[in-house]
Formats: structure tokens, C-alpha cells, sequence
């Protein structure tokens, strides 16, 4: 059987292929409200126009960040590797268990890897809510609202999985380590 380590990495370039085929369908959706908004420069006052093409500097950021994290991943991802196994030196015979935590360290980096974007995107509203006058923000403020929330959640579970996740597996494998210790003794 593979260790954990290379199964980690197979996964990370597996990963790696999936955000940059997301960032590439990420980037044509940026790139029309580009041409949109530079084609048609009586749409808002020129103040707003101003501001809100400088908030679209950032939605192209994150197709271009999750292309580069994508590289990143299918190339090395060494530093990945590094933080997601950073205090497991400890082997364990529970194969099920070790297979899990394995892939609750990949779903964690892929709710990471998820939440980019969208934290551009309300970083790039927040930039033009407060930064227009004359035009009605209100649908920016309520994706702001809606996503600000659900984005925090993914940052913090995605990262928490990536380190550890010890409460998932002990809710998973609590009979499991019951097991374990009983044997032990």
C-alpha cells in the first residue's frame, strides 16, 4: 500500500488539474465584463465607472491566482505537503482511518482552493459599494451579505481539514478508538 504522503501528492496534482480548468472557465465571465464595462463608458457618472473598473481588477486576480495555485499543485506543492503533515509522525494501523484523514486534508484544501474566488469577488464589491455615490449598490451589498458568510465557513473548515480535522475523525472512528484502546490494555 502507498503512504499517505504519496497518496497526498497524487492527490494535490489531481487538484491541480481541476483549478486550472476552473480558473479557465473562471477568466471568460471577467474578461466580457471587461470588454462591457470599457465599451460602453456611459453606463454609469464617471466617477463610478472609475471605481467600478477598478473593481474589476480584482475578479481577474482570482482566475489568474486559481490558474497559478493549479501549476502549483500539478508541478510540487511541497509547502502544501509540508503544512498538511506537519505534526504526523505517528503511523497507525487503522488503514481506513489513515485513508480518511487523507481525504479530509484534499477536501480541505479543495474548500480553500473554492473560497478564493469568491473572497475576491467580495473584496472587489466591497471596494465599489463604498466607493460609488450616484448608482444603486444594493445587489452588491446583498452578494456581500450572502457570500461573506459562506466564504469565512469554507476558509476556516477548508483550513482546519488541511491541518488536522480531529473532531471529523474522532465522530467517524469513535468506535474505532474505543475499539483500539480496549485491545491495548
Amino acid at each position: 500500500m502507498f503512504q499517505p504522503k504519496t497518496l497526498f501528492y497524487a492527490g494535490l496534482k489531481i487538484i491541480g488539474v481541476l483549478a486550472i480548468i476552473w480558473s479557465l472557465t473562471l477568466i471568460f465571465p471577467v474578461l466580457f465584463q471587461f470588454y462591457s464595462v470599457y465599451n460602453q463608458p456611459n453606463m454609469m457618472p464617471g466617477n463610478d465607472l472609475s471605481y467600478f473598473r477598478f473593481s474589476l481588477i480584482f475578479q481577474v486576480v482570482y482566475p489568474i491566482l486559481t490558474f497559478i495555485i493549479g501549476i502549483y499543485l500539478l508541478s510540487n506543492g511541497e509547502a502544501i505537503v509540508k503544512l498538511a503533515f506537519r505534526d504526523s509522525n505517528e503511523k497507525s494501523t487503522n488503514e481506513i482511518g489513515v485513508l480518511f484523514v487523507l481525504f479530509m486534508k484534499l477536501a480541505g484544501l479543495t474548500l480553500i482552493i473554492y473560497a478564493i474566488p469568491k473572497a475576491f469577488q467580495i473584496l472587489s464589491n466591497v471596494l465599489f459599494v463604498s466607493s460609488v455615490n450616484v448608482i444603486d449598490s444594493s445587489n452588491q451589498m446583498k452578494f456581500i451579505v450572502q457570500h461573506f458568510v459562506t466564504t469565512t465557513i469554507s476558509l476556516i473548515f477548508g483550513f482546519y481539514l488541511l491541518r488536522s480535522g480531529k473532531i471529523f475523525y474522532r465522530l467517524g472512528f469513535s468506535k474505532q478508538e474505543d475499539a483500539d484502546e480496549e485491545m491495548k490494555w
